[in-house]
């Protein structure tokens, strides 16, 4: 018996969306659009003068998107340093190289998430990851709540020429690469 609730509460979780940690959320949420800013490049990235920041969800995630825009706007509203900016919420079924982006943060997800990255390398935008596994996908950052808070780096992602950070980020960062377990 004790399996059968185990396994219901197992498949309803992954029909309805993944659980999320509420803390990392909201610290991914006021840090993510922080990184944006120290793109050197940024301004090429503005799309009718200002940063779109496309948060990219699965069907059952849509609440979990919206609590992390609403999260965005509590912290910086309306404007990340002096930018104003709009949220987009993309479902990864409408996602395309159609899509106008200056950053895509990217909520979990079995399916493509190679697909967000090669958007967004294409692009040349930066990319966020909810998940620190997925970077090995191609997104760019991620951030996770350890002993202490640490930034990772898709570090292969990187070498575009169309995104261009400050020194000081790169001394922050823990550099992952395919060999990172």
């Amino acid at each position: 018996m004790r399996k059968s609730i185990f396994l219901f509460f197992l498949f309803l979780n992954l029909a309805y969306g993944y659980s999320y940690n509420e803390v990392l959320l909201k610290a991914q949420a006021s840090i993510f659009p922080k990184i944006i800013l120290l793109d050197k490049k940024i301004k090429n990235k503005l799309i009718e003068g200002k940063i779109v920041y496309a948060i990219i969800y699965e069907k059952g995630d849509y609440d979990t998107a919206v609590e992390v825009s609403k999260t965005v706007d509590a912290t910086y509203n309306g404007h990340f340093n002096g930018y104003a900016y709009e949220i987009r919420l993309v479902e990864f079924s409408d996602l395309s190289s159609n899509v106008e982006a200056s950053a895509i943060y990217v909520l979990n997800s079995d399916r493509d998430i190679k697909k967000a990255a090669n958007i967004a390398l294409e692009k040349g935008i930066i990319s966020f990851s909810y998940d620190v596994n997925n970077l090995k996908e191609g997104l760019l950052f991620s951030l996770v709540l350890e002993k202490s808070t640490t930034l990772y780096l898709n570090k292969e992602n990187l070498v575009t020429k169309k995104i261009d950070f400050f020194d000081s980020l790169l001394q922050m960062v823990k550099f992952l690469d395919k060999n990172s377990s």
